[in-house]
């Protein structure tokens, strides 16, 4: 736990473009002025919204915001679509038919001095790169000497999105972005290594190969863009002894799932090539576009472990495309129930059971193409195993024992550590999608020297909506605040052994079987965020204000010019501010870590113009170190007719502050209208929309921590997140 300066960066670990600033330095004089579409200015500050550690305590701001203030991000007004047509004609000068102030003429004026280079990153300007040129063009008209880099004249892979293209093109004029920070793997405090840590890592890797292969060999963006999708080993008695490092809210489900399939299909009956698969809320699943497939893995024809993986499928039937109908009120409007069943034999998928899938879904091909991914990467990582074995020999498995019960023992010192008592925290989801009334959210600690209790039985009656979550889902949130407290322990379920997690049949946290639970991911961040903050309570001048607690899940459909499409996406919030610091903004926190979706990817997909991607100002609660701002998007049908799927949170109860801090702002969602009119979402709605529309989203910002001093350093660095609309 950190208690002094020295374990600061260490608390305050952060995903890529989200690390704590070191305050005390005087930030560079800027040289590079960036030139971006309209409504992409933030880019930088935004990152893709993940971070590398998931189970870090705290996010801190992004460096983007010293090292290339707002001021010098110049947005200009233009657009080309995917294709290369022209949508938005450019607006350099006056004469373009722009308004006092909006050329970039005018934005160019305003620079304080003149920069020493300019980089011109257009959205699609590195595949289609008249707008670029143009600009290029005037700039050398105004400026003969002028050093100009464009984003067309780079080469970066076809998985780079705007994001990636922007850094690249910043850093090309000369502006040295921050190294990408990496977390690091838990060690022994004394610095000694132990040959047990050696099968950790080594598993750890396997783990972490497999999910890469998820992500490269997914055919959908929610997978192969978001990374929803996680990867783990285990023993062949169920243990979980190894996890890739992201993402938590699956990898904490991955351990019940698994043993849910092992009570159906027990490992004496399993054989080389089987593959077996659920969904199954009540067989330790979460909701059903999460499919778990598992693999038993065979070295010289000995069991040596499990390999498991779960990837969130883009649709898998119910009430609307994408399955994640807001107004369900039972499983069976969210879409196909599968129990534990063997679906692989001899290597081979089961073909009834693959046109079974394939029937129960608007995008079969993409099914069977993503779960194919899944396939693939237990298929490598059977072999990867096999080598892993054959490098530690016989003491394997032992090895990979005293990795669990070292996990223990480091839980169990860290909770030594902390003062013993019982604390509690409430929350409230915005309703449950039918029913609008405040959903009461209820943790109760009990810390007893090495042991720790986590009593939901306060927490509401289960709901008719689908906020409900299944004790598997739930249990993702304990695992989450176990490892964020004891970051010393490695990654494996032996961390979990000394906690207790209680629950009432009937109530949110444990439905009765046929309940709703498609949006069980707004519960279980409450929940995760909720037992952050009970324990923060024990130790108060040592933990983070909460964060947002909000991951909006949106989905997407529609038809246009003949042709269906679907598209889902996760959107990140904030995260709380600190003792030693103010909260990152727009980054995923707790049990979320998937990453944003470029818009380029979405305009080459779907019949969509994404018009912002930016922080939501303002948002982020006030406090000595404020909490992080929220992020705004804004999405324009451009063909056809369309359904709005959108899964949101904090729109009424907003994340509270901690030690003196402010709450954060909360979130909104609406749509304007081709005609003029505007229609404001509930926090779970779904939606028609027509050509024309646009969609507009708004997520809410982190509390704040400490009695707000204006002239704090860090309110000071954040100012450009917390000006007003």
């Amino acid at each position: 736990m950190p208690t002094g300066s020295e374990d600061r960066p260490a608390a305050a670990a952060a995903g890529i473009g989200h690390t704590a600033p070191d305050t005390a330095a005087v930030s560079p004089r800027p040289a590079v002025a960036l030139i971006c579409t309209a409504g992409f200015a933030d880019v930088l500050m935004l990152g893709r919204q993940n971070r590398p550690d998931p189970y870090a305590l705290h996010v801190g701001p992004s460096p983007w915001q010293t090292l290339l203030p707002s001021s010098w991000r110049l947005e200009l007004v233009g657009r080309l679509d995917p294709a290369g047509d022209e949508v938005v004609p450019l607006q350099l000068t006056p004469g373009d038919g722009a308004e006092s102030g909006a050329t970039l003429d005018a934005r160019l004026d305003a620079l304080p001095w003149r920069p020493e280079a300019y980089a011109v990153c257009l959205l699609h300007g590195h595949t289609h790169a008249a707008h670029e040129r143009r600009v290029r063009e005037h700039l050398r008209a105004r400026d003969p000497d002028c050093r100009v880099v464009c984003s067309h004249e780079l080469a970066l892979g076809p998985e780079a999105g705007e994001f990636e293209w922007t850094r690249a093109t910043v850093e090309a004029a000369g502006l040295a972005g921050p190294a990408p920070p990496v977390a690091a793997l838990a060690r022994r405090e004394d610095g000694q290594e132990e040959i047990w840590q050696d099968v950790a890592q080594a598993l750890e890797a396997l783990c972490d190969d497999m999910q890469a292969t998820l992500v490269a060999e997914a055919v959908s963006s929610i997978v192969r863009e978001a990374m929803d999708c996680a990867a783990a080993f285990f023993l062949p008695d169920g243990r979980l002894a190894a996890q890739a490092r992201s993402l938590p809210l699956l990898l904490g489900s991955l351990q019940p799932a698994v043993a849910g399939l092992l009570a159906q299909h027990p490992v004496a009956q399993m054989a080389p090539g089987d593959g077996y698969l659920s969904n199954d809320p009540w067989s330790g699943g979460t909701h059903l576009p999460d499919f778990v497939l598992l693999r038993p893995a065979y070295v010289q024809g000995r069991l040596c472990g499990l390999l498991a993986c779960v990837l969130h499928h883009q649709d898998v039937g119910g009430l609307s495309p994408g399955s994640v109908p807001t107004d369900a009120t039972s499983i069976h409007h969210e879409g196909l129930r599968i129990p534990p069943l063997r679906l692989f034999k001899d290597g081979r998928i089961d073909p009834d059971l693959q046109r079974l899938l394939a029937a129960n879904s608007r995008r079969p091909a993409q099914l069977l193409g993503d779960l194919t991914a899944q396939w693939t990467a237990l298929t490598r990582g059977e072999a990867a195993l096999a080598r892993i074995v054959a490098r530690f020999g016989e003491g394997f498995d032992t090895l990979a024992s005293q990795a669990l019960a070292a996990a223990q023992q480091a839980t169990q010192t860290a909770l030594l550590a902390a003062p013993d008592g019982e604390t509690a925290w409430h929350d409230a989801l915005d309703g449950d999608g039918i029913d609008p009334a405040p959903v009461a959210v209820e943790v109760r600690l009990r810390k007893l020297g090495a042991t720790l209790s986590i009593d939901l039985r306060g927490c509401a009656p289960q709901t008719r909506g689908p906020v409900n979550a299944s004790r598997g889902a739930v249990f993702a949130a304990a695992s989450h605040l176990v490892h964020a407290i004891a970051p010393q322990a490695p990654r494996n379920g032996g961390a979990t052994v000394p906690l207790e997690l209680l629950s009432s049949p009937g109530t949110i946290v444990d439905p009765a079987p046929g309940a709703a639970v498609n949006a069980r991911t707004n519960l279980v961040k409450l929940l995760a965020n909720a037992m952050l903050g009970a324990w923060s309570r024990l130790l108060p001048q040592q933990m983070p204000a909460p964060n947002a607690g909000v991951a909006v899940v949106l989905s997407l459909s529609g038809e246009a010019d003949g042709q269906p499409w679907v598209y889902t996406e996760i959107i990140a919030s904030a995260a709380g501010g600190a003792p030693w610091g103010a909260g990152g903004s727009g980054v995923s926190t707790d049990v979320g870590n998937a990453r944003n979706t470029p818009a380029e990817v979405i305009e080459r997909q779907a019949p969509l113009r994404v018009e912002r991607i930016g922080l939501h100002r303002g948002s982020g609660g006030a406090g000595r170190h404020a909490g992080g701002c929220g992020v705004e998007r804004a999405y324009r049908l451009l063909r056809g007719r369309g359904l709005v799927s959108y899964r949101g949170e904090r729109h009424t109860v907003p994340a509270q502050g901690a030690a003196g801090g402010g709450p954060g702002r909360t979130g909104a969602a609406w749509i304007e209208r081709a005609d003029g009119s505007r229609t404001d979402l509930p926090a779970k709605a779904r939606a028609a929309w027509s050509a024309g529309d646009l969609l507009v989203i708004r997520t809410a910002g982190a509390g704040g921590w400490g009695v707000p001093d204006t002239v704090a350093a860090d309110i000071v660095v954040s100012s450009t997140e917390r000006s007003t609309e």
